[in-house]
């Protein structure tokens, strides 16, 4: 796993206050006492496992943040690997995003020469330091043809062509937790699958009336090898994956399928620690899980 030793600055907490029949929210100090409840709470409680901007992209609407590695991952588990590309040379939308002048002038090449890619490899300049990955597509399709998407993501390690696959797995399982803490809480129900604490096994949980924890329960990252949990919350991964025109076949191209697997919905931090070190700052220190 991982250690951390963290710094928070400029710490504030939310107050609430009730207007009527609304309530209105505002930041204010926070006291000693009031952190050392909201990190017992974590240890206690753990927190939802869920992925984070490394794996999903930036949280918002495809207009404001552009396009994130699940797009990629989505376009290649439709079969649609020009729109994959397509994806990929757009990027992040401009005002969001950290490239540079020399990148964004590449991609706007794209765009205006309608996805030539002898132009759009000539707009580098020998500027070999950026957008690898664009780069390798490009060079795939210039010797390929555009009719050939799928021959120039190959041109891509196998590494970097499942990551796109990983992230839209990440970006469902991101949406299935949120669904299953939100409809069933923080307890085990009927239906759900676990692993013991000793074990990779993955199980059915067939009664509520358990010694199984929420640590123990498991959702899947959807794909062709596993199984999904006995109650509404299948439902839901059916439902996400339709509107999304997804499925997983064993059968399928490698790039446009995926195993599966599993990941546990809370997680409790160890040797989790706390410490106001100023007025408006706080030392956490704390382990966690490796992929947490």
């Amino acid at each position: 796993g991982n250690e951390f030793r963290l710094i928070i600055r400029g710490l504030k907490r939310v107050k609430v206050r009730l207007n009527g029949e609304t309530t209105e929210e505002s930041l204010t100090e926070c006291d000693d006492n009031h952190f050392i409840q909201m990190a017992d709470r974590v240890k206690r409680s753990g927190f939802i496992n869920f992925f984070g901007e490394q794996r999903v992209g930036s949280a918002g609407t495809s207009e404001l943040v552009g396009v994130r590695a699940f797009d990629i991952g989505r376009a290649m588990l439709q079969g649609d690997f020009s729109k994959a590309i397509e994806s990929m040379m757009s990027g992040r939308n401009s005002d969001d995003s950290r490239e540079s002048d020399a990148a964004k002038k590449v991609r706007q090449t794209w765009q205006d020469t309608s996805g030539d890619p002898a132009a759009t490899l000539k707009a580098f300049h020998g500027a070999d330091n950026i957008l690898s990955r664009e780069r390798m597509v490009l060079k795939g399709l210039n010797r390929y043809g555009k009719d050939h998407p799928l021959e120039a993501i190959r041109c891509l390690s196998h590494s970097v062509r499942t990551f796109w696959i990983n992230a839209y797995q990440s970006y469902i399982w991101n949406q299935v937790a949120s669904a299953r803490i939100q409809r069933h809480g923080k307890k085990p129900i009927k239906g759900d699958l676990y692993q013991d604490v000793d074990s990779e096994e993955v199980k059915v949980l067939n009664s509520e009336d358990s010694t199984v924890s929420i640590s123990q329960v498991v959702l899947p990252l959807p794909g062709f090898n596993i199984r999904y949990p006995e109650n509404d919350i299948a439902d839901l991964y059916t439902e996400l994956l339709r509107n999304d025109a997804v499925t997983f076949e064993k059968a399928a191209l490698a790039e446009s399928s995926a195993k599966g697997g599993y990941r546990r919905l809370v997680v409790h931090p160890m040797m989790l620690t706390s410490e106001m070190i100023l007025s408006d700052a706080v030392q956490l220190s704390f382990q966690l899980p490796k992929g947490c």
